[in-house]
């Protein structure tokens, strides 16, 4: 039986933590179940979710759908598009089977590679790797999550570029209902390499890209903060989004661009694992941060307490502290004066 080869390259940086991520691990079920009612999808369709942050892996290999089990999406720094590209060309190599003169190989596989930020690694090698080797062998169809975006770099190899412009839930439901009628259709085709369908009537959720500037981002629409919970060590995420400048106000200058606080996210122990290891060098003044919040493993008050070594941890007040990642005691209390904190990757 041939198959017809469904790769999902997922971005799972911590800007997708909150409800994007939600929604996809979310749409990820919705998608199989959607597609198990289709007697066509059953017998053709092989599914496999690659996810990546600071690296990447291949968190479900390429299965059948009556076997294939939804994985957890984690969150790691980074957005290692370039190592994506290259793992879900590698994976295409090893496990999709090519024509002989003994046998039919696989349906021309589906790749939907989908992003909410900027790559934070250089993708050019894996862009020309996939113009020279595979523009002709996988369909990929690379969409954005959110008004924020880029997909600038991946303007030259995408058969389309999308955008999800709201990330809201029924929005979700609907790009991802998008997403299983698309695999149906190409599993009914009988080997036709049909078109991604592209009618405003079938998803008013999604835009159509047609241009560099279209494509492009601004990267500084968000600041992400890590840290570290200082009972249980498990790490956690502050979300901080780009608030409007205010200069068009009468008599009101606003100096600098100010971030307001969005949530604070719990994290599992994986985190570092799937985070770029390289230094980062990120810094933004505290004064930039609006609001905060409580420790969402333990119930701490405060998420944004800061070592002397640069760790985030969490406090329940003034007082002796102990930093969770240098284990020094440190005495916390508030302080009128400004400092740096460390920005994660995103």
């Amino acid at each position: 039986m041939r198959r017809l080869p469904i790769f999902l390259v997922i971005d799972v940086s911590e800007s997708m933590v909150g409800s994007p991520l939600r929604h996809m691990q979310e749409g990820i079920n919705q998608l199989i179940n959607e597609l198990r009612k289709d007697p066509y999808a059953l017998e053709t369709v092989y599914l496999s979710v690659i996810a990546f942050a600071g690296v990447v892996k291949t968190l479900a290999p390429l299965m059948e759908l009556y076997a294939f089990y939804p994985p957890r999406l984690p969150v790691g720094a980074g957005t290692s598009l370039g190592a994506a590209l290259n793992h879900v060309m590698d994976e295409i190599t090893q496990k999709v089977i090519l024509s002989s003169p003994t046998q039919k190989g696989d349906y021309k596989p589906i790749v939907y590679l989908m992003s909410d930020g900027s790559a934070t690694d250089n993708p050019d090698a894996a862009i020309a790797r996939w113009k020279r080797d595979f523009m002709q062998r996988a369909t990929l169809v690379s969409v954005g999550i959110g008004p924020f975006a880029d997909l600038s770099r991946l303007s030259e190899i995408s058969t389309s570029m999308l955008r999800l412009e709201d990330v809201k839930e029924n929005d979700f439901k609907e790009f991802i209902r998008w997403i299983s009628q698309s695999v149906s259709s190409q599993s009914r085709s009988l080997g036709v390499d049909l078109p991604i369908s592209l009618d405003k009537k079938e998803l008013p959720m999604l835009s159509l890209v047609k241009s560099l500037n279209d494509a492009a981002a601004i990267d500084e629409n968000y600041v992400i903060i890590s840290g570290l919970c200082a009972k249980t060590k498990l790490p956690y995420l502050l979300k901080y989004e780009r608030a409007p400048m205010m200069n068009d106000v009468p008599y009101f200058k606003q100096k600098a661009q100010v971030y307001g606080y969005v949530g604070v996210y719990p994290l599992e122990a994986d985190y570092m694992a799937w985070s770029d290891s390289r230094v980062n060098m990120n810094k933004i003044a505290a004064s930039a941060l609006m609001g905060g919040g409580g420790c969402p493993h333990c119930g701490a008050l405060a998420a944004l307490a800061q070592c002397g070594c640069g760790q985030i941890f969490c406090v329940n007040g003034e007082g002796v502290a102990q930093c969770p990642a240098c284990h020094q005691e440190v005495y916390m209390s508030a302080s009128g004066e400004d400092f740096d904190i460390s920005r994660s990757r995103g």
